[in-house]
């Protein structure tokens, strides 16, 4: 089934040419390099429009002087000059009529781009849906990636003047002198948010611990507390290990401080079931998101953040993905043809893009190697971050949970002492919290004693 496409696309042939002509008119390098930032040659329709641009922006990038003989040169060592109808159709297109405010131009044949991007957009999804080359699921994801990406736009970042950065930067600075609050997303736990000053936009945070020792129990407290707080952080949870009904009743039992276990086999009365009730209408007034699909990629859980960040009123403060070895990546990739360091390292990579580009503190759960568990105290250190040492490279906060985990003998209580080891802090310090592990409740919460330095 062929792609329906109209006869005739939207564009403004007559605009590009006296864009063109505006741009390459003697003394105009400085509009013209505005121009050039803003536009692509996918923003041309016309064959040698496109050449053209391509020349002007290869003078432009040399800081060589722009008139019809030295894009005449361009576009010759480039193979275009045929294009444009030689050195006569180059005079004659740059004899068009110029405009005083080009930037109207640009940004008009910008609109006509991304029309044509939507009418070709959705042509492919009819194409391959009509096809069945994809299960619906993977289409949409892919649909709102690509729309999304497009309402974004492709606007390139220049140069900012320090004067310009520091109105913000000082203003944020002043609010903290006066206790207004950091610009990070406060976790809940004082010694933690006082170290890291919140988790902060655009950070890759990874969380390990061997399995068992409660690295889930304390990513889900960071997300219930930081949504159940005066910052309302919206969080979005995905795991692939639990089901949704997994999360949510681990969320339950730290919310409403009741034993899940004890509750799943029955063995609770009506106050407890008054407390779980009043803990599920908290719950569902918060802006917590969760995800259960499994062997999903970064890829799909991009798609997903953006298509939320899409809808109208929505925002995301924390993602939380549990855990990193449980990912997949795409049969395209280059990671999934190599080894699982390369593979781990790709993954890490991606995550910490989508941290930066979404300006959202994203947080992976790890695995640890197991020499850990061989080396005496047994305190995990950066080497032990299993697969991949890229982990460590892309992450801008590492944090390791050490308990003892000692058996416990007749008579003894169980030791419910716990560290968070900061071992890596890009803009701050190392350090050991203390915490006391509350297993029944899937709870942490800090001991009443001083931070240690790591």
């Amino acid at each position: 089934m062929a792609e329906w496409i109209p006869e005739r696309l939207p564009e403004d042939v007559d605009a590009e040419r006296a864009l063109l002509a505006t741009c390459c008119a003697p003394g105009a390098e400085s509009a013209a390099s505005d121009i050039a930032s803003q536009l692509t040659e996918d923003d041309f329709v016309h064959p040698a429009h496109r050449a053209v641009f391509k020349a002007l922006v290869t003078l432009l990038e040399s800081q060589v002087e722009v008139n019809p003989l030295t894009l005449k040169d361009a576009l010759d060592q480039a193979g275009d000059l045929g294009r444009v109808g030689g050195y006569a159709g180059l005079v004659e297109l740059l004899s068009g009529e110029e405009v005083s405010r080009p930037m109207v131009l640009a940004d008009l044949l910008t609109r006509k781009r991304k029309l044509r991007q939507l009418i070709r957009l959705g042509a492919q999804l009819v194409r391959q849906a009509a096809e069945e080359e994809a299960p619906p699921e993977t289409l949409v994801e892919k649909a709102a990636q690509d729309l999304f990406r497009l309402a974004q736009g492709r606007s390139k970042k220049g140069l900012e003047h320090v004067g310009d950065v520091s109105d913000e930067a000082m203003e944020r600075l002043l609010d903290r002198l006066e206790g207004k609050g950091s610009v990070g997303l406060k976790v809940g736990f004082s010694r933690l948010d006082a170290i890291t000053q919140g988790f902060q936009p655009g950070n890759l945070i990874i969380l390990a611990a061997r399995p068992g020792i409660g690295k889930t129990a304390l990513a889900l407290n960071w997300l219930l507390r930081s949504a159940d707080s005066r910052q309302r952080g919206h969080g979005a949870f995905f795991s692939l290990e639990m089901s949704n009904e997994e999360v949510f009743n681990r969320l339950l039992a730290a919310k409403a401080t009741v034993n899940m276990k004890a509750v799943q086999a029955g063995a609770f009365n009506d106050e407890v079931q008054a407390k779980l009730l009043a803990a599920r209408d908290d719950l569902r007034a918060l802006p917590i998101f969760l995800n259960d699909q499994a062997a999903i990629t970064v890829r799909e859980i991009t798609a997903m953040v953006e298509r939320h960040l899409a809808q109208s009123n929505q925002k995301l403060d924390l993602l939380i993905v549990d855990y990193l070895q449980l990912l997949s990546s795409p049969q395209d990739s280059r990671g999934a043809k190599q080894s699982e360091a390369v593979r781990i390292g790709e993954i890490s990579r991606a995550f910490k893009l989508l941290a930066k580009d979404h300006k959202i503190p994203v947080v992976v759960l790890s695995q640890l190697n197991r020499e850990v568990e061989h080396r005496q105290g047994g305190r995990p250190q950066l080497s032990d971050l299993r697969d991949s040492g890229a982990i460590e490279q892309d992450a801008d906060i590492v944090m390791f949970i050490h308990r003892k985990m000692k058996p416990v003998l007749e008579g003894e209580e169980e030791d419910r002492s716990a560290e968070l080891v900061i071992a890596k802090h890009r803009n701050g310090p190392t350090a050991i919290v203390p915490l006391y592990f509350e297993a029944e409740y899937a709870r942490y919460r800090e001991m009443e004693r001083s931070t240690d330095e790591a």
